[in-house]
């Protein structure tokens, strides 16, 4: 049997037909995107699928039926009602749309039935590509068509199962906090949580947690042995009395998790949220989000070295998935690609070269060579994203900068920690935004940090003062910084700012409310 490659298929016209899904009748558009035929007929679905209540609908014919309905469980009742018709011999492709309409699972009557999982809000980059694999020419086989289907839709990659895990764990714990706190303080504090845990993957994955590469599950094994909870047991400890202090400062409980490196405060320190309502996760939410994602996948602090394992570089897709789809929707918020935000970066910095090295053309050719001339025009160049989401232009800036500045000889970490803290400063209206921001900022540190024991690890940087929660379209401060009669009060806020960024212990509240009465003197 000869596997035809498929017609190639646009990822924008999959967008709209999936934007679309709200019922399994809309199916229709979707094959008809792909080149099956629609077509509209009952088929009676088996007593063994209770979630699935009445018939599904038979919305395409092209080389083999599309059975759609709605299950409360998606993935597994399309894998179910698959697995059954290639039982039976009758070649099909079974899509289950979920209760909510907020997912659909694709499953092929074929091999293993390995359900594709396709969040309808925004699905990511490969789950579309597995989509348009899909493509019917109009004259293959079903056979064939199934199985390069099956092919297509078993292709997950590691990082789309890491979002469909991190999303279902996210929920979980979302769901699972006090209905008293408002929605979106609710999905803010589950993120945070889940985060602040995932970054000490990526800190164990570099050894600097005691060196050793499963601290993190010996230590929820000891916590649950003792008949303690987890996160005042083990989590709040780990994270407010051990890595946010420097280890002469630490308790005797702090000591005993070993050798731990001083991370600084930020990510490992309440924030105002937690502050304000003093959540705390459920053990079996903990349990659940240890068992089924955190020790489910491998982490590498490396970017790029392992297709297998989640590197820094492929939380993005991640977080931008996480934010609210609702709100993304009502605000208009859009996120960038990648290679788009490389390439208008890189003009950007060409063109502000150009004014200080005589033109574009010099100017291009200095940054490509990262040369000395590039970065004395670059050192003290202000980057500033107005709405900056979950961070791609500012960690796209990051690494520009820090890559020029990385081959004058500065080490990488340093570079990295050296460009935070003078040039990059962000501004969003959502919470979860600029904390997801702040998350991406600290783990492009970590990656590119090679200390080789926990003791050398350099704390990181306080991003609070850089990446704030506002609105760029109302600045009290505009009419200051412009004067120059109060030029000693913007030199005031840049000094504090400076220091804040590398404060650390009792000094750092003391910068906090230094900052915010500075600011609150030049707005009054």
């Amino acid at each position: 049997m000869t596997v035809v490659p498929p017609p190639r298929v646009g990822l924008a016209d999959l967008e709209p037909a999936l934007a679309r899904l709200r019922h399994p009748v809309d199916v229709a558009a979707l094959a008809a995107t792909l080149g099956a035929v629609p077509a509209h007929e009952a088929f009676p679905l088996p007593a063994w699928l209770p979630d699935a209540p009445g018939d599904a609908l038979v919305v395409a014919h092209g080389a083999v039926p599309w059975i759609a309905f709605r299950a409360t469980d998606a993935a597994r009742e399309a894998r179910r009602l698959a697995l059954r018709l290639q039982a039976h011999g009758r070649p099909a492709l079974a899509l289950a749309l979920d209760a909510d309409g907020g997912e659909l699972a694709v499953a092929p009557a074929f091999g293993a039935a390995t359900p594709l999982v396709v969040p309808l809000a925004r699905a990511p980059g490969p789950v579309r590509q597995a989509l348009a694999r899909l493509r019917w020419d109009g004259a293959e086989p079903a056979l064939p068509w199934l199985a390069r289907a099956a092919q297509a839709l078993g292709s997950e990659d590691v990082g789309t199962r890491f979002f469909r895990a991190f999303r279902r764990t996210l929920d979980h714990a979302t769901g699972s906090l006090d209905r008293r706190i408002p929605a979106e303080h609710r999905h803010a504090l589950a993120l945070t949580a889940l985060t602040r845990v995932l970054v000490l993957y990526f800190v164990q994955a570099r050894g600097w947690l005691d060196g050793r590469p499963d601290f993190l599950a010996r230590a929820v094994d000891r916590c649950l042995a003792a008949r303690r909870r987890l996160e005042p047991g083990l989590l709040q400890p780990l994270c407010f009395g051990t890595l946010n202090r420097p280890p002469a400062e630490r308790s005797r409980l702090a000591r005993a998790f070993g050798r731990v490196p001083f991370l600084n405060g930020g990510l490992f320190e309440p924030n105002a949220l937690e502050r304000r309502w003093r959540p705390r996760l459920p053990d079996p939410v903990w349990r659940a989000a240890f068992d089924d994602l955190f020790e489910h996948f491998r982490f590498t602090a490396s970017e790029g070295a392992d297709r297998d394992a989640i590197a820094p570089d492929m939380l993005g897709r991640v977080f931008e998935g996480v934010m609210d789809p609702a709100e993304r929707r009502g605000s208009g918020t859009f996120y960038t690609p990648a290679p788009l935000v490389r390439a208008v970066l890189e003009q950007a910095f060409t063109v502000h070269l150009a004014r200080r090295l005589g033109g574009e053309a010099a100017a291009r050719r200095a940054l490509e060579a990262r040369s000395p001339a590039a970065w004395q025009a670059l050192a003290d160049v202000t980057v500033l994203d107005p709405a900056c989401g979950s961070g791609a232009f500012l960690l796209g800036a990051l690494d520009l900068l820090s890559g020029v500045l990385a081959a004058q000889g500065v080490p990488a970490g340093a570079a990295r920690r050296q460009v935070l803290a003078r040039n990059l400063f962000g501004v969003d209206r959502n919470a979860a935004a600029v904390r997801l921001a702040e998350l991406r900022l600290w783990l492009a540190v970590i990656a590119a940090d090679d200390a080789p024991e926990p003791e050398a690890v350099a704390p990181l940087p306080n991003l609070d003062a850089m990446v704030r929660q506002g609105d760029s379209l109302l600045d009290p401060l505009a009419a200051v910084a412009r004067g120059a009669a109060h030029a000693h009060t913007m030199a005031r806020l840049g000094a504090v700012r400076r220091a804040l960024v590398t404060a650390a212990g009792p000094a750092k509240p003391a910068l906090v409310r230094a900052l915010r009465a500075t600011e609150l003197d030049a707005a009054a």
